[in-house]
């Protein structure tokens, strides 16, 4: 009987075990239903298509993009303001309009900034075309990837 006892003692443990079982395989079940879950989640929202905003059309063939009128104070040793009038047109390709009026407060700080530095003297002759190249050198750097071809004065006016 002795002998009996220790094996019904020995028979007890194992219903221990089928509880530790259990609770794993609880456990990994839900776990398996959480990642689930996710995975049903990820899969239905990615099914809905998100609004975007329509993409602006890039322009290959070259444009041109006014620039509004400047007026400048030349440098002057005299005294004497002398001021001068300029409209003009940008020539780009390979962007769009909203980029390049993006950069417009740029654009308008090279004419600025270059015709500060400028007297009435410099601009007579050849003056205009040198300013011409002068300012279309530096927009090219300023507006860098934009490609800018060609810039055209529209207006030119010292007085």
């Amino acid at each position: 009987m002795a002998e009996e006892e220790e094996t019904e003692g020995a028979v007890a443990p194992p219903p221990k075990k089928k509880k530790k079982l259990v609770l794993i395989a609880g456990a990994a079940v839900a776990v398996a239903l959480l990642g689930g879950g996710g995975w049903y989640y990820r899969q239905h929202s990615a099914a809905k298509p998100e609004k975007t905003p329509p993409q602006a059309v890039v322009q290959q063939e070259p444009f041109l993009v006014d620039i509004p009128t400047v007026i400048s104070n030349l440098d002057s040793s005299t005294g004497r303001p002398v001021f001068v009038k300029i409209s003009a047109k940008l020539q780009v390709r390979g962007t769009t309009h909203d980029a390049v009026d993006a950069h417009m407060p740029e654009i308008q700080n090279v004419f600025q900034t270059y015709l500060h530095e400028s007297t009435q003297s410099d601009l007579g002759g050849n003056g205009i075309y040198r300013l011409r190249e002068a300012l279309l050198a530096r927009l090219v750097v300023q507006l860098a990837p934009i490609e800018v071809r060609d810039l055209l004065f529209t207006e030119f006016l010292i007085q």
